[in-house]
């Protein structure tokens, strides 16, 4: 097992303020599951005797392509979309990210601010507050993502 993905990314928080170590894309942890998944499921031998409605083959080709997915850059680093209006608007105006905006809230891009960051809390991912210290919650969050499934993944040892 590798964190290298992790690693890449445990101190980006993108434009937005969505921390991209809590990303479970980013940080390799969906293509660490997928992998010890398609491990446990070959050493148990689980293609010659699963259900017949699970078209198997069909299934480890799924997870093949999961173990395939790329690692993410990190928005600060060229990963996120090309035209990411609020990285855009972050870096050109010299911001840690939105959070440090004096329009927080009433600027053009609120509307999409919102919904990023609400689906981010949803999937479980960490999110800066206007006011909040960066590099104490890269701290405090670095020590949650470590047991906060499914990223724990990534910190498990193996036996």
């Amino acid at each position: 097992m590798t964190r290298e993905a992790y690693e890449n990314v445990k101190d980006q928080i993108g434009g937005c303020g969505i921390w991209c170590g809590s990303c479970a894309v980013g940080n390799g942890a969906i293509r660490e599951i997928a992998e010890r998944f398609k491990q446990i499921l070959d050493s148990h031998g689980v293609e010659h005797w699963a259900p017949d409605e699970v078209d198997y083959p069909a299934f480890a080709r799924g997870l093949t392509a999961v173990r395939k997915i790329a690692a993410c850059a990190g928005c600060r680093q060229g990963g996120g979309r090309d035209d990411c209006r609020l990285r855009a608007c972050s870096v050109e105006n010299e911001l840690a990210d939105c959070s440090d905006c004096s329009e927080f809230g009433a600027c053009p891009s609120h509307e999409l601010l919102q919904h990023m960051r609400e689906g981010a809390r949803k999937a479980g991912l960490f999110v800066r507050e206007p006011g909040e210290n960066p590099a104490q919650l890269l701290a405090a969050w670095t020590k949650r993502v470590q047991s906060a499934w499914p990223s724990s993944i990534l910190f498990l040892e193996e036996r």
